[in-house]
């Protein structure tokens, strides 16, 4: 059995993509665990940082989801993790502070509207974590977008956030009996208090995600965002 510590729980349409680390040979690895029919979950009870017990297999997949794993027996948590200590195990696993270090390959910004992609053919990993200087979380529609600055000066604009938490604390600061103005109220939190709270942090972390191939590319996603949201913050706005 694996023990596998879950790091990512995004939101792809109406299921559910799950990410954890196993330590392998000193070191911490990401892992997908799959279930045997289908590339995401349509029901996943268990929480980031909690440690599950489960059977994997490998799965012959093709680049650049080589994270990939068959679940054949599980899950059973035996174990709960801090967010904080989840950050920090992210730390050890795949980082990068450049663009082309994040899944060794370039790239490319979406010339012909929002988003950035890596062809799929080059990308050598799927997930990859880093550390930003600047980041900020916008409103356009209903849809959380992100744009961050990394380590290294350089700019990854406009991507989609999956991250299940943020995307949970957007649907909660829109629900209806929040009152009028729902969405103005969230872009000002989100263009105020929530910099402050996210970078001033001593465990914020990001990490960002490739999507399966889609007409010849991978687009990238904000899979995970530490720190995670708060419920009270809701009360601010």
């Amino acid at each position: 059995m694996t023990k596998l510590l879950i790091t990512e729980i995004t939101r792809m349409g109406p299921a559910f993509c799950v990410i954890g680390l196993q330590r392998e040979n000193q070191k911490m690895q990401s892992v997908r665990p799959i279930p045997c029919s289908a590339h995401s979950w349509t029901y996943f009870p268990h929480r980031r940082g909690d440690i599950l017990e489960c059977a994997l297999t490998p799965f012959p997949g093709t680049f650049p989801h080589v994270e990939d794993r068959v679940v054949t027996k599980g899950f059973r948590k035996c174990a709960v993790v801090r967010e904080a200590e989840v950050a920090g195990y992210l730390r050890k696993a795949e980082c990068s502070e450049s663009l082309r270090g994040l899944f060794e390959c370039s790239i490319c910004e979406n010339k012909q509207g929002s988003g950035a992609y890596a062809l799929p053919a080059e990308a050598r990993r799927s997930i990859s974590g880093c550390q930003t200087q600047n980041l900020r979380l916008e409103l356009c529609g209903n849809e959380l977008r992100a744009t961050l600055v990394l380590s290294s000066g350089e700019v990854l604009r406009d991507l989609p956030v999956v991250d299940r938490d943020w995307l949970d604390f957007v649907d909660a600061a829109l629900a209806a009996n929040r009152g009028a103005n729902r969405a103005a109220r969230l872009a000002r939190f989100l263009n105020s208090q929530f910099h402050c709270k996210i970078m001033s942090c001593a465990h914020h972390f990001v990490r960002i995600g490739l999507t399966r191939p889609y007409r010849e590319v991978c687009w990238l996603m904000l899979d995970t965002l530490f720190p995670l949201p708060k419920a009270d913050w809701l009360e601010e706005f």
